[in-house]
């Protein structure tokens, strides 16, 4: 197991059993996705008792968290990844449209940090009720969308994250420069800009915070 490699390593935060779970009709004899998870989680419990062991609902979505009953295993943290809207994170990308700001209209509804809580509300409520921690695995707004947007959207999501003491990463660092905070919002630049970007500096805010704990 992956857990006598890094059990007592510092350098490692927690185990994350599966990115983005898709789970359909399980066939008679074999462990759902809970089922599955709460055998691995148990395994790896077994081996190291420190490092958090990260679950995600159904596709990781908000919406599908209140779905996922708690694994009976301590150390268990919760993680849910945020896109909503994908119409304007992921715009020019996969034949959808640019062009969406946000805050703004998007399919008939407008968008901002309201709609954003409104989203979370169900993540919220399952961190309330079962009193668990909660992990936000991915989030993100593609690069090039217009004006500050991308920074818009980023600044409010992370709000709602701090003001509910959940934990969050990025998605992604120096992987798909369409996500990157390194480069402008000029979709025809592929190097990183040689000044901060407004979405690099709003990270890097934040992660500040952490060496003063």
């Amino acid at each position: 197991l992956i857990a006598h490699r890094y059990r007592g390593n510092k350098t490692i935060w927690g185990y994350d059993l599966l990115n983005e779970p898709a789970e359909g009709m399980v066939r008679m004899g074999l462990m759902n996705w809970h089922e599955l998870a709460t055998h691995a989680a148990k395994n790896i419990r077994a081996i190291d008792q420190q490092h958090a062991i990260v679950v995600e609902p159904i596709w990781a979505t908000p919406t599908a968290l209140k779905d996922l009953k708690p694994l009976p295993i301590p150390g268990v943290v919760y993680s849910v990844h945020i896109y909503e809207p994908l119409r304007f994170t992921h715009q020019g990308f996969g034949g959808r449209p640019s062009g969406v700001f946000y805050p703004g209209k998007i399919d008939n509804q407008f968008w901002d940090k309201q709609q954003l809580q409104r989203v979370l509300q169900s993540v919220v409520d399952y961190q309330r009720q079962y009193g668990v921690r909660i992990y936000v695995g991915e989030f993100s707004a593609i690069r090039w969308a217009p004006k500050d947007s991308a920074y818009n959207y980023l600044h409010d999501l992370i709000e709602i994250f701090e003001q509910n003491g959940w934990d969050w990463a990025y998605h992604a660092f120096r992987e798909w420069n369409g996500w990157s905070v390194e480069h402008t919002s000029n979709q025809q630049e592929q190097k990183p800009s040689i000044t901060m970007t407004n979405r690099e500096r709003l990270l890097k805010t934040w992660y500040a915070k952490n060496s003063q704990h």
